[in-house]
Formats: structure tokens, C-alpha cells, sequence
């Protein structure tokens, strides 16, 4: 609505300037310069060819009835209008392709941002899991990985929503790795945060919508703590540490507020940890839900994974973006982990991975977001002469086998991964989920 507003009120501007400075020829069609016409091209170039050809059509309609009227002294200007016409529909077709281009180039830059995000959380996952394991193996056998990987079960249970059991399991991660003695979780309903907790450990953590580390947490997108420096009354803080759990992608699902826990606890690591468990978990939430078609019908898929096929099918379907799925199949051998394992490492950093083990073999489905069946096809060539150099071997070989699949418009995500296990004959509601920690 607003790019008809506008182009409405540029032309309109244009003739009453028009009007104003030449009153004789108020369209400007003898003037030196078309002055008139930069209406329509402002148009174009910022809107598009509909509003650029909406802008002629309101000038060619006026002269028209001014020439009618007699108010023009000249014949109506067919040359001009056919020119400045033209000159239009240049201007709008290159402003159409230009904008497709910038969203394009967003799109690209966002994508590559939260796959880096998701990157370096899984990276310090995995340092954190593997630190506080050798510290803490005897006296707390409980894993960092393991905590996550059940915390990812209880989404999937729950269809990627944080209702009160999910909550409570966070509180209780949370507890144990952040020593948390009294905090809350509060819901975003609606835009808004609720006034009731969906969970809370120890004595809780009331919600005050007007105290100022809340505020700042919310207002910052990022973790806010009470500083030990001298403060003022009236900015003292009931809480100690307030935490929104943000998306990558900017859905904000809820905050966490913690009212007590122990002063040495208060420090950059512990905050850090908090704050990378927090986008874990609202990270695979936010993707079980945007995934849930997916997931319906092939349970065993990794919610990310599927998450991220339903991004690129869009982008194809909107502006052409291409993506490909690659599969990889590695036959029941002696050294059938390593192979899978080995392959499944030389993956490029944006690609995704869903590894299944099934009789038949273990199968590495990769989606490539960005990359045509050309880039498909140097992504197998890399990874054959890795596999050829390590173990002897040659994709297509009994061994191990290679498909590639182009993600189409016409065909839905689910539509996809059902063509790629049928060609491989497997039904995908009978796999059973394989979770790994870092994904």
C-alpha cells in the first residue's frame, strides 16, 4: 500500500510543480529539460515496473483531459509520452532485478550469520562438555552432551514447544552446570511476556515488568547481570541475572530470570555457559516447530536439518536460490564407521548433515544451501578423491555409492527426502532418531 501511496504523491508532487513554475506548459513537454518524467523514473527504480507504469499512466490520463479541455498549447505529445514510457520500463525493469539482487545478497549474508552462530554454540558445547568432563567425571558422572541430548528429546516430544516439563528439565541443566538456587522462566504469549512462570526452581523469581535489568536484557538481546559496583537505590535490580532466549532467526520464546545463586558463581564463564545453553535449547525448539511438517512424516530427522531444507526451499520458491541434497551411501563393511565418520567430517561449514544407520548401510544426507548440481558435483568429487587417498576406494563402487537431488519449487522438503530414501529403499517413519550433541 505505502509504494502507491508514495507514487501518488511524488506525481502528484511533480505537476503542481509543474504548475507552478510554467504555467503555460505545466507538463514541461517544451522545457529544455523532461523534468516531468522524474516522477515515473523515481517510481520505478525505488518500486518497481507496476508503480513506474501506475505514475505514467496518472500523467498521460491528466494530459489527456487538458488537452481535451484545451488547457495544453500543443497537440497531445505522442512522441514524448512514448519516450518517457519506455524510458520507464527501463527503469523499472532495472529496478526490479537490482532489488531481487539486494534480497538476494541479504538473504545469503543472514543465512551465513546464523549458520556461524549456530557454528560457535556448538563449538563451545562441545569444549565445555569435554572440560567439565574431565573435572567432574567421578564426583558428577552426568555429561554436558548427555544433558543436551535428553533436552533435545524432550522438545521432540513436545513438538519443539516449552511448555512446563521442558521448562523444568532446562531449571534442572541449569541448576546443576550454572548453580542456580531460585529462578523463573517466564513465556512470550503474544508479543508479550507472561506474568506467571511457566517453571521455577528454589524460591522463584517474581516477575517485576519495571525492574531495569529486565528491561535492559530485553532491550539489549543479550544477558544482563547485576554489576557489585555501588548503584544507586532506585536502579538496584530484584534479580541478579536476566537472560532472554532469543532464536538466531530473532524469535524471542521467553526470558530467564534468577533471583539467587552463589556469589563466586556470579562470573563470565558461568554467564557464558548460561547464555550458550539458553540458545541451544530455544535454538532447537524454534527449529522443532518451524519443522514440524517435516518431522510428521520422518521423525528421525535432525530438527535443524529439517528446519534449514524448509529456509532453502522457500528461497528457491521466492528468488531462485539454489540448493542441493547430496547422499552418500557407505555398504555394510568392516570399516564402515570409520568411512562414515571420516565422510561425514569433510562436510563444508554451511552444510548440513542427517546421518542414518540402517541395514542396508549408513547414509549421510547433506544439504548444500547455495549450491547448484554443478557445486553438488565438485562437493562428491573433493570428498571421492579424500575417500580414494585414505581408503583405496571410489565412489560408485560396491562400497559406496552417490546421489545428487536439486531442490525445485514444484516439489515440497518432505517430497524430496521421500524421492532420496525410496531410491535407496528405506521408509523414513520407521528410522529411529540419532542425536548428536553438536549439531
Amino acid at each position: 500500500m505505502v509504494p502507491w501511496l508514495e507514487t501518488i504523491a511524488i506525481t502528484t508532487l511533480v505537476l503542481a510543480g509543474g504548475y507552478y513554475f510554467s504555467g503555460d506548459d505545466p507538463f514541461m513537454v517544451t522545457s529544455r529539460f523532461p523534468w516531468l518524467w522524474f516522477a515515473p523514473i523515481l517510481a520505478a527504480l525505488r518500486y518497481g515496473m507496476g508503480p513506474g507504469l501506475a505514475s505514467v499512466s496518472i500523467i498521460a490520463l491528466l494530459m489527456f483531459v487538458a488537452n481535451r479541455t484545451g488547457g495544453l498549447p500543443y497537440h497531445f505529445p505522442l512522441d514524448h509520452m512514448l519516450g518517457g514510457l519506455l524510458l520507464t520500463m527501463i527503469c523499472g525493469q532495472f529496478g526490479s532485478v537490482w532489488r531481487k539482487r539486494l534480497k538476494r545478497a541479504d538473504m545469503l549474508s543472514e543465512h551465513a550469520l546464523e549458520r556461524a552462530q549456530q557454528i560457535s554454540r556448538a563449538y563451545f558445547m562441545v569444549r565445555l562438555s569435554h572440560d567439565r568432563l574431565e573435572q567432574n567425571l567421578i564426583s558428577k558422572p552426568l555429561t554436558l552432551r548427555q544433558a543436551m541430548v535428553d533436552m533435545r528429546l524432550f522438545l521432540m516430544r513436545h513438538g519443539g514447544e516449552l511448555d512446563g516439563e521442558v521448562a523444568t528439565e532446562l531449571l534442572s541443566i541449569l541448576s546443576h552446570y550454572c548453580s542456580l538456587d531460585s529462578a523463573s522462566i517466564y513465556l512470550v504469549e503474544n508479543g508479550r511476556l507472561s506474568h506467571s512462570p511457566v517453571a521455577s526452581c528454589g524460591k522463584g523469581a517474581p516477575y517485576d515488568p519495571d525492574d531495569l535489568l529486565l528491561r535492559a536484557a530485553v532491550e539489549s538481546d543479550s544477558t544482563a547481570y547485576q554489576s557489585v559496583e555501588r548503584m544507586a537505590p532506585e536502579q538496584r535490580s530484584s534479580y541478579l541475572v536476566a537472560s532472554p532466549m532469543r532464536s538466531s532467526s530473532g524469535d524471542l520464546l521467553a526470558v530467564l530470570l534468577v533471583s539467587e545463586m552463589p556469589f563466586l558463581a556470579l562470573q563470565r564463564e558461568t554467564l557464558q555457559i548460561l547464555g550458550v545453553l539458553l540458545s541451544y535449547c530455544v535454538e532447537h525448539a524454534s527449529a522443532t516447530i518451524k519443522a514440524a511438517e517435516i518431522l510428521e512424516v520422518f521423525p528421525a530427522c535432525p530438527p535443524l536439518f529439517a528446519s534449514e531444507l524448509i529456509k532453502m526451499h522457500r528461497l528457491n520458491w521466492e528468488l531462485g536460490i539454489e540448493s542441493t541434497l547430496g547422499l552418500l551411501r557407505v555398504n555394510p563393511n568392516p570399516r564402515q564407521e570409520e568411512m562414515a565418520l571420516t565422510m561425514e567430517k569433510k562436510q563444508r561449514g554451511l552444510d548440513h548433515v542427517w546421518r542414518l544407520s540402517t541395514p542396508q548401510g549408513i547414509l549421510l544426507i547433506t544439504l548444500m544451501p547455495f549450491s547448484n548440481i554443478t557445486g553438488g558435483e565438485g562437493y562428491l568429487t573433493r570428498v571421492g578423491k579424500f575417500v580414494r587417498t585414505r581408503f583405496g576406494m571410489r565412489l560408485g563402487d560396491e562400497l559406496i555409492t552417490s546421489r545428487l537431488l536439486q531442490i525445485v519449487p514444484t516439489v515440497s522438503p518432505v517430497g524430496h527426502l521421500r524421492e532420496l530414501l525410496k531410491l535407496e529403499g528405506i521408509d523414513g517413519q520407521s528410522l529411529v532418531p540419532v542425536l548428536h550433541a553438536a549439531e
